[in-house]
């Protein structure tokens, strides 16, 4: 680890760097969910597999399926994301005593 990170995890108080711990869990849990959800590959089926004209076809240039799975996967990125920004902006916002 870089120094600078060293020093400012020492300056934090206990809950914060739980806290950070957690949120970095939830991130790197939400993108493997994502990526799990994301292997099951393109639907062959639905609307697009429908062709109500013999002479018309309609081929997309990239269809994009999102599966329950890929859908909470970025829930739950987004949630470890949101709890990083809680923690920067208690970390920039907070009172620093006078005597430093």
């Amino acid at each position: 680890m870089s120094v600078a990170i060293v020093s400012v995890m020492r300056r934090m108080p206990g809950g914060l760097v739980i806290a950070a711990i957690i949120a970095g869990l939830l991130v790197l849990g939400g993108i493997t969910v994502y990526l799990v959800g994301n292997s099951a590959g393109a639907a062959s089926f639905g609307w697009f597999a429908y062709q109500p004209l013999a002479g018309a076809a309609f081929f997309p240039s990239s269809l994009v399926v999102l599966t329950p799975l890929m859908v909470a996967g970025v829930a739950i990125a987004v949630a470890g994301l949101l709890g990083f920004g809680i923690i920067a902006g208690f970390l920039l916002g907070r009172r620093h005593p006078t005597g430093r």
